[in-house]
């Protein structure tokens, strides 16, 4: 399904169809749609996943930036058709789900937080130190394929209590822990009054955001 969303295409998937709840996965940095594997098969309703922009089949930005709020943007697009949904998200995309679900406590019942590439972002602070790569050259550990390589500025700094302050009217967070360091910011959502740990597999992860 391609649906236009200001100055580009997005690209949303059906993995699933099925009577039941419904649930909008978000990839982590450089994914795509096809990130998730066997995780739609996990979910006992329809399933969609969204190709942030620059990522995937949706268009890369012209004559602009990358940032998180834009792809908050992008997946509200996504449940203007979808309607109502849980979120579930995976590095950069948990940000993103988070971030979703302080917007739209209406139609968004929980968000699962995942683990992923993009999870820590700049930081608290900038690094004024840290060297600036040329967007043309290539950064070791980078994953090649489907991404636009301007989609290195989505790792900005934001503070933890920016984070915090619009995440507060979500209904229901779940932080899937693993033992490995958190960002400030995911440290700060533990604190949150409707946050829960988990642990365990992706699957039990996801049959708790189900019930």
């Amino acid at each position: 399904m391609r649906l236009t969303h200001g100055r580009v295409t997005l690209e949303l998937h059906e993995l699933r169809q099925a009577a039941g709840p419904a649930l909008l996965l978000l990839h982590e940095l450089y994914g795509s749609a096809a990130s998730w594997g066997e995780a739609p098969a996990m979910w006992p309703g329809a399933v969609y996943a969204l190709d942030f922009c620059g990522h995937g089949r949706s268009d890369w930005i012209k004559g602009g930036g990358y940032y998180a709020e834009l792809l908050v943007s992008d997946a509200d697009a996504v449940l203007a058709q979808v309607g109502h949904a849980a979120v579930a998200g995976a590095g950069l995309g948990a940000y993103v789900a988070a971030l979703l679900a302080g917007a739209r406590p209406d139609i968004v019942p929980a968000a699962l937080l995942l683990p992923g590439a993009g999870l820590d972002g700049g930081g608290e602070r900038p690094d004024f130190d840290r060297p600036r790569v040329p967007l043309d050259v290539a950064v070791p550990g980078e994953p090649g394929g489907d991404h636009d390589p301007l989609v290195r500025v989505l790792e900005d700094v934001r503070p933890s209590d920016y984070v915090a302050a619009l995440v507060e009217p979500a209904r229901r967070l779940l932080l899937l822990e693993d033992g490995e360091p958190r960002p400030p910011w995911w440290q700060a959502l533990r604190r949150h009054p409707r946050a829960e740990a988990l642990t365990g597999d992706l699957r039990a992860a996801l049959a708790c955001l189900a019930g």
